[in-house]
């Protein structure tokens, strides 16, 4: 009986390794303010090819605590993607003060770029995703 059960044991265990290959892509979708209750609440109005496709195909998170505060959006997002917290990713804020420019900056400013639909230059369309780590 051991050596029956550690044979299926075995088998299951090398099937399991066998197809265990990396995605060649990982996509992760942060809603801020979004509680989760509303995904179940209402699910009905979502279809099959969104909301309810990644609930049923994806990995979801049903008790996930950040063990620092405050929750602001940059640290946040910066914790879920690296695994870890403020403190060692260096991201704590979403704003901070930038010695070089001697004022405040915004975590994603960036005031090489243009949003497409903001023809004017102002603070509010010029956000990207590039690491602001020196003075422009």
């Amino acid at each position: 009986m051991k050596k029956k059960f550690l044979s299926v044991f075995l088998i299951i265990f090398s099937l399991a390794f066998s197809q265990n290959q990396k995605p060649k892509l990982v996509i992760g979708i942060v809603v801020d303010q979004m509680r989760t209750e509303f995904l179940f609440r209402y699910s009905s109005l979502f279809s099959d090819n969104g909301f309810k496709r990644l609930l049923n195909d994806g990995f979801f998170y049903s008790n996930l605590h950040y063990n620092y505060v405050p929750t602001f959006t940059a640290p946040g997002h910066a914790s879920i993607y690296t695994g870890t917290t403020p403190v060692n990713h260096g991201i704590v804020a979403n704003e901070w003060f930038h010695r070089g420019l001697k004022r405040d900056v915004y975590c994603t400013e960036d005031f090489s770029v243009v949003s497409l639909g903001n023809p004017d230059k102002n603070k509010e369309g010029q956000m990207s995703l590039k690491i602001y780590n020196q003075a422009q």
